[in-house]
């Protein structure tokens, strides 16, 4: 009995460990670039233009390792309100883009040409190197045609991995693209392995490596998938899996590999001449190696509040401004692990980019960050100061390597007639730090300063997350609550027959919290009269604060069910985050809280980080340092996000599969991306405010502490139980 206990016990530890760890998902990340136009009251645009490369724009492709990464896009503004992309020389969209040449992760493999292409990561070629001894350069050997770009297309990587696992003759290794490789005999000694590669259930190769005999080389180790025809390519190597060792056992055979290479057999066409949406290819020179674009033909005016697909999966937006302001992205959905990464700092392109030792981060060079297009809003900023023997280390002692400061700005709801509140960046999320009495209360405006009893967050060291601020309009009815964040609901529950009364219920998880009848359709309704409001009693140590707010434009009672239109509404967290100072988050403490100032810092204190190679270090909660696995100081810094659907924890991707698929039984992806904003109501189509800058399509709720607790619970009944029974 004590040993049922103790496993029940270990097992329910593991589930709330696990319950503990788990993180928010979104539906999907937009990756933004770096904004230009008029930010902070000036122009950042030099001769009316600017350019986007691996450095500004995280969506372009870039190797942290090797320091590659060569996408450049170039706009260049005409016309007489300065505002016009010409579709006429000289153009006003260029783009340039070069293959580099990058050893495999397997690095007795030889090398191939890389290259970034509308924000994807292609192949290029296989390139032969300096030797061919030891069965190295197998996969440029075996190739007929080894330049892709001759044949005037790329191909996308999907796997370039050397870590090691074991695959038996009953668990096929799961490629991607429908592809498996399976073992299928193992001779006795372990010396042959037959193998046999399938597509969508169809045996297509089959090849006998040798791994365990005497002196066998990479050739002898490696399997190679010769594909017959890839497009306009012929006999290209777009397999190749390394065998380290086999064994055959009385059941099952099994085998280790330490190597996995996957080129896509669907080529991506970059003839010239070809267009893609705004952009067509002018040149490609294979020799070499580089590809151009521009938008002949295709004028691009950039109006405000637009969205416009240049290219791939490449957009433009506009701010809703009157002031010109703007920014390109790419949209990612496929389930995964992904990196929403800062500039990077360090010796990039040859040369060093520290300025006295030093490298900042702010919403331009770090799209974690937040930040609003509209209205030009955020401001946190995060500097490493190097110092030691090395120029690695962020001294945990004054002066501090590393400094925070973020500060409150004003910002008016979506449905500007409710007023303004204060809006804050910490640490790479979105908050409400406090409402804002405004310049007038008439008609009802500025509702929820007036509400509110303690109106300032800071004040009372804390904030709360912005989950919802919408003025979209949208219908509900009595038989369909209105589905807010955090569990959430408002229902209708009667209206009169003029429909100049209606009486709502708000409940969170199933309980009513609040009730209150608004009167959007009488005579001379104002603001005050069209508002639902919940001012929450409690909301960590703020009291009667208003955290839900909902507009009615009207209402109308019928003869099945009863209906209104919204169109405002506001949500902010009731869980706060508490931002007190001596307040530790991992390697960072809060120094000072400034409430008049709505001014937050942060430091190291106490907590020294060294940049050693290949280290991923938590900074604090939503921001990560990565240093590259090479000799030369490079680093950023990134927020980790996950898309909805994404393999279990166990299958996720090694740190050196980044940005490729993995094979299922390997790996997912991870990726660079954009900062994800606050979630859309989880139903009743309300979306999220038009105005932020990566917004995921939705949010599911992350474990709160309600839910350790309860685990926490049942873990001591069992073990009691279980006690009273031994």
């Amino acid at each position: 009995m004590k040993k049922l206990a103790a496993i029940t016990l270990t097992s329910m530890m593991l589930v709330l460990a696990t319950a503990m760890v788990v993180g928010a998902q979104v539906q999907s990340v937009d990756i933004r670039g770096a904004v230009a136009g008029t930010i902070n009251g000036q122009s950042n645009l030099v001769d009316n233009s600017f350019t986007w490369n691996p450095q500004t724009f995280a969506g372009f492709y870039y190797d942290i390792k090797k320091d590659l990464g060569t996408e450049n896009l170039k706009f260049a503004l005409s016309g007489d309100d300065g505002k016009k992309l010409s579709g006429d020389a000289p153009y006003g969209i260029t783009y340039t883009t070069t293959a580099q040449g990058k050893a495999f992760e397997r690095a007795l493999w030889g090398s191939y040409k890389v290259m970034g292409f509308q924000a994807e990561k292609y192949f290029a070629g296989y390139t032969q190197g300096d030797t061919e001894q030891d069965g190295s350069n197998i996969f440029y050997a075996e190739s007929t045609d080894k330049n892709s770009l001759s044949n005037e297309q790329l191909e996308k990587i999907l796997m370039d991995s050397k870590d090691e696992m074991t695959v038996t003759s009953g668990t096929p290794l799961k490629l991607q693209e429908g592809y498996e490789l399976g073992i299928k005999s193992i001779d006795i000694d372990g010396n042959k392995v037959y193998l046999e590669l399938s597509k969508d259930g169809q045996v297509v190769d089959s090849k006998v490596v040798s791994p365990s005999k005497d002196n066998a080389n990479e050739l002898d180790k490696t399997y190679y998938y010769k594909n017959p025809k890839v497009g306009e390519q012929t006999k290209l190597v777009t397999v190749g899996v390394h065998f380290k060792n086999a064994f055959r056992g009385s059941d099952q055979n099994l085998a280790s590999i330490d190597g996995i290479w996957q080129i896509s057999d669907a080529p991506t066409e970059v003839k010239a001449d070809t267009q893609y949406d705004k952009m067509t290819i002018r040149s490609v020179d294979a020799n070499a190696g580089v590809i151009t674009m521009d938008n002949k033909d295709n004028s691009v005016t950039l109006s405000k509040n637009k969205d416009t697909t240049l290219t791939g999966g490449i957009k433009i937006k506009t701010a809703d401004n009157d002031t010109l302001r703007f920014y390109i992205y790419k949209t990612i959905t496929d389930p995964g692990d992904y990196q929403i990464r800062g500039a990077v700092a360090g010796t990039v392109s040859g040369a060093s980019n520290l300025v006295d030792n030093s490298f900042t981060w702010d919403p331009q060079k770090f799209a974690g960050f937040y930040y609003d297009i509209k209205k030009d809003l955020g401001n946190e900023n995060l500097k490493f100061a190097l110092s030691g023997d090395d120029g690695k280390k962020l001294s945990g002692d004054a002066p501090y390597g590393i400094t925070y400061t973020t500060t409150a700005q004003g910002k008016a709801f979506e449905r500007a007639l409710w007023g303004s509140y204060k809006v804050m960046g910490f640490q790479a999320e979105k908050y409400f730090a406090g409402y804002t009495q405004g310049d007038t209360e008439q008609d009802g405006s500025n509702i929820f300063y007036a509400e509110s009893t303690d109106k300032n967050s800071l004040s009372d060291e804390q904030l709360e997350k912005i989950l919802i601020d919408s003025k979209d309009e949208m219908t509900v009815t009595s038989g369909t609550p209105l589905k807010l964040q955090e569990g959430y609901e408002l229902g209708i529950k009667s209206i009169d027959i003029d429909g100049n009364k209606v009486y709502v219920e708000l409940s969170k998880d199933g309980q009513v919290v609040d009730s209150k009848v608004v009167s959007p359709s009488r005579d001379g309704a104002t603001e005050l009269d069209k508002t639902y409001y919940y001012k929450n009693p409690t909301v960590g140590s703020q009291n009667k604060l208003v955290t839900v707010g909902v507009h009615f434009k009207n209402a109308f009672r019928g003869s099945d069910q009863n209906l209104a239109s919204v169109d405002g509404i506001w949500q902010i967290s009731d869980a706060p985050t508490e931002v007190k100072a001596d307040t530790q988050y991992d390697k960072m403490t809060i120094r000072s809280v400034d409430a008049n100032a709505g001014v937050i810092t942060m430091d190291n204190k106490d907590n020294s980080v060294t940049l050693s190679k290949n280290k991923d270090t938590t900074l604090m909660p939503g921001v990560n340092i990565k240093t590259a696995d090479n000799d030369t100081l490079r680093f950023y810094i990134y927020k980790p996000v996950t898309i909805a659907g994404a393999a279990p924890a166990a299958e996720a991707a090694p740190a050196n599969v980044t940005a490729e698929a993995a094979p299922a039984a390997v790996a997912a992806p991870a990726a660079v991306a954009a900062p994800a904003a606050e979630a859309a109501p989880a139903a009743a189509n309300v979306t999220a405010a038009a105005n932020k800058t990566a917004a995921p399509a939705a949010e599911k709720k992350q474990p709160g502490f309600e839910g350790v607790f309860a685990i926490a619970g049942l873990l001591a009944v069992a073990y009691l139980v279980l006690g009273r029974r031994e």
